[in-house]
């Protein structure tokens, strides 16, 4: 497991580094880049992070967007979660998911957010489930330079239910942030 999370670790610290680097060369490119390319973004984020006497929970993603107008965008993410329990089961889990999201600004800097995730969990008996997510919401998104942002959002889960199988969201808010840069 400490394997697996510093290698995640690893892995958002070259983001990072990379998004920091990066520079807009417009004017040393020229014309013979491909426009589609300027839509694409890549990004990560940090949710649902928690510490507390009862529970650790750590949430990172990475991310691939596009920019289908200047107002649409919509993308897909990577997510691995880390839950330790420390009462009453002392017992942690490391979870990976996939979602896909679509983001509309509708006035700027304010978004509506939609976000469909599908999780694979690990169960106290071994083995995994799988659980399901449909996220909606909205958000403030702050530029960073030409192609950068950081975006922070509240998303209601609306498969969540109280009493039922809700996965390891222990409430139907999920707060968050992420970030991304273009090319």
């Amino acid at each position: 497991m400490n394997k697996r999370l510093f290698l995640l670790a690893l892995l958002c610290a070259l983001y990072v580094s990379e998004s920091s680097a990066q520079e807009s060369f417009d004017n040393v490119l020229g014309s013979d880049r491909s426009s589609w390319v300027d839509k694409v973004y890549v990004g990560g984020g940090l949710g649902g992070f928690g510490i507390s006497d009862r529970q650790v929970w750590v949430n990172i993603s990475g991310q691939v967007g596009y920019r289908i107008t200047p107002n649409w965008n919509a993308g897909i993410g990577l997510t691995y979660q880390y839950f330790k329990y420390k009462e009453p089961i002392n017992q942690s889990f490391n979870d990976y998911g996939i979602n896909f999201y679509t983001q509309y600004v509708v006035y700027k800097p304010f978004f509506l957010m939609a976000q469909y995730e599908i999780f694979f969990l690990d169960l106290v008996e071994g083995g995994h489930t799988t659980y399901n997510t449909f996220l909606l919401g909205a958000g403030i998104s702050q530029p960073m330079g030409n192609k950068g942002f950081l975006n922070f959002y509240a998303l209601y889960n609306v498969f969540y239910s109280e009493g039922g199988d809700n996965g390891r969201y222990d409430s139907p808010w999920v707060i968050g942030m992420n970030f991304g840069i273009g090319f």
